[in-house]
């Protein structure tokens, strides 16, 4: 047996099933995300685990293995945009794992709009192979079709790099978003 194939069988084992996802209801419905935070890690194969709070103020949590999960982002003058079906496709596989106070949720999305306008840095933390871990809001147009992404910032994951949006707006909203256990 080559050298490589213990290793890689090996690791096969310990991730076969880990991340397969549960059966979806044919009458599940869609979540209609509001905020998320996430860890993505292209090193050592793909991996995408977070959690996203929806319109009604559940929270789920997902994880995947699975590259076409994220969806394309569409750079505007006016912002960052991404497909509402494709946005809600990334969680069809989530379970609930609890909720917030729906009656929030339009005074938190409202603190979103603000950080929008923040300026967004991103520093390299001197991590390598850790991935990212950040946080967003979606705003949903008028038409349903899209949502603008707002970047928020990293949560306090370990990452290759740190984002920060000087929103005062952003930090409030990612003391909320560990607050309620979404963000690290």
């Amino acid at each position: 047996m080559p050298a490589a194939m213990p290793f890689l069988l090996l690791s096969v084992l310990l991730f076969a099933g880990v991340d397969a996802p549960p059966a979806a209801s044919a009458d599940a419905p869609a979540i209609d995300p509001v905020f998320e935070c996430f860890r993505l890690n292209y090193a050592w194969g793909f991996s995408l685990a977070g959690s996203v709070v929806d319109r009604n103020g559940t929270i789920y949590r997902y994880r995947s293995r699975e590259r076409d999960r994220m969806p394309p982002a569409v750079r505007e003058a006016t912002g960052v945009f991404r497909a509402a079906a494709d946005l809600r496709r990334k969680f069809e596989h989530a379970e609930s794992g609890g909720s917030t106070d729906a009656a929030l949720i339009d005074a938190k999305l409202a603190l979103a709009s603000k950080a929008a306008s923040g300026a967004i840095t991103t520093v390299d933390t001197g991590t390598r192979d850790a991935g990212s871990s950040s946080c967003h809001a979606y705003l949903a147009d008028a038409g349903g079709t899209r949502y603008r992404d707002v970047e928020l910032g990293s949560d306090g994951g370990v990452a290759d790099t740190r984002v920060v949006n000087a929103a005062p707006e952003a930090q409030q909203l990612l003391d909320w978003l560990r607050a309620i256990g979404v963000a690290l």
